[in-house]
Parts: C-alpha cells; sequence; structure tokens
C-alpha cells in the first residue's frame, strides 16, 4: 500500500495543477463564494472531481496500511548510484555481499502519524467536495446541463463517505 500512496502523491500534484490552471484561466485566483459560481462547466466540475477523488485514494491506502507500522515505499532502480553499480559488476558477487546493504525502502509517513495525515487527506477531500456540490447545484439551478458528471459526482461522495466511515471504525 506504500507504494500506491506514493503514487497517489505524486499525481495529486498534477491534480492540483489542472485544478489551479482552471482557476488561474478564468481570473478565479480567490477562493470567495461569488467568484466561485464562474466556474461552471462540466470540466472545472470534472477537474474538481478528479482532485477530491486523488485525496480520497490516499487517504484509502493509507488507511489499508498495517496499523503500527510506518508507511514506506520502495525506491526505484534509477536511485541508485552508477558507481555503486560499477563496483558491483566489476568485483564479482562475493564482494558485493561484503558491502552493507542499502535500504532499497522510503518512509512516506511515520507510522505515529499515519491518523493525522489521513485526517488531513479526509478535510481536504470533504472540503473540496462541498466546493463542488456548491458549484454543482449552482449549475443545476442555471439549467446547465451535467451529464453523465452527476453520477461521478455520486460515486465521489461515496467515496468520501467511505473514507470518513472507515476513520471512525478505526478509532
Amino acid at each position: 500500500y506504500g507504494n500506491a500512496v506514493d503514487a497517489y502523491c505524486r499525481a495529486l500534484r498534477y491534480r492540483e495543477e489542472a485544478w489551479d490552471g482552471r482557476k488561474k484561466a478564468k481570473g478565479n485566483g480567490s477562493s470567495s463564494s461569488d467568484e466561485k459560481v464562474e466556474l461552471m462547466t462540466v470540466e472545472d466540475l470534472t477537474c474538481q472531481r478528479q482532485l477530491i477523488e486523488t485525496c480520497v485514494l490516499i487517504a484509502e491506502a493509507l488507511l489499508a496500511c498495517p496499523e503500527g507500522e510506518d508507511v514506506v515505499c520502495d525506491l526505484d532502480d534509477n536511485n541508485d548510484d552508477e558507481e555503486e553499480r560499477a563496483k558491483v559488476s566489476s568485483s564479482g558477487a562475493a564482494a558485493a555481499a561484503a558491502q552493507p546493504k542499502k535500504s532499497n525502502v522510503k518512509v512516506l509517513v511515520p507510522s505515529k502519524e499515519r491518523k493525522n495525515f489521513i485526517q488531513s487527506y479526509y478535510e481536504m477531500a470533504r472540503e473540496g467536495l462541498e466546493e463542488l456540490l456548491y458549484r454543482m447545484g449552482k449549475m443545476k439551478g442555471a439549467n446547465i446541463d451535467i451529464g453523465d458528471e452527476k453520477r461521478d459526482i455520486g460515486y465521489c461522495v461515496m467515496m468520501v463517505v467511505g473514507i470518513g466511515n472507515a476513520m471512525e471504525a478505526e478509532k
């Protein structure tokens, strides 16, 4: 699950950039409620929903990690030192076995902070969802067709509720 947390955290940056880009493109750099109404396209809803879903996926992956253990991910082979690999290949397996092994994992979240991280990503998702539902309601009120996005937002609501319930059950 640690590798999933790592992948989702990497994706989160791109989702945030996409959402911020949409807001800036429409001149909505601030967060006052009057300006939120201007982001009233299906594409705006989709972009924000995907950001919320990414926060939920991070929280779900953190919840799935064993309690009491650090959340770790594997380091990829690109992080290895080229010189170290050259030494191993030229000196043979016996010399490689004599060298201390480098850790191939990276601690993403220490075990004692896991619940705080889950709570943080849940709060980000919940706050984004409130804004998304407000915008969706304004669009429906203005008779703007949102098509299948309504169904996708419904699934997103269930994902956020599921995280809230899972957090409550873990207490």
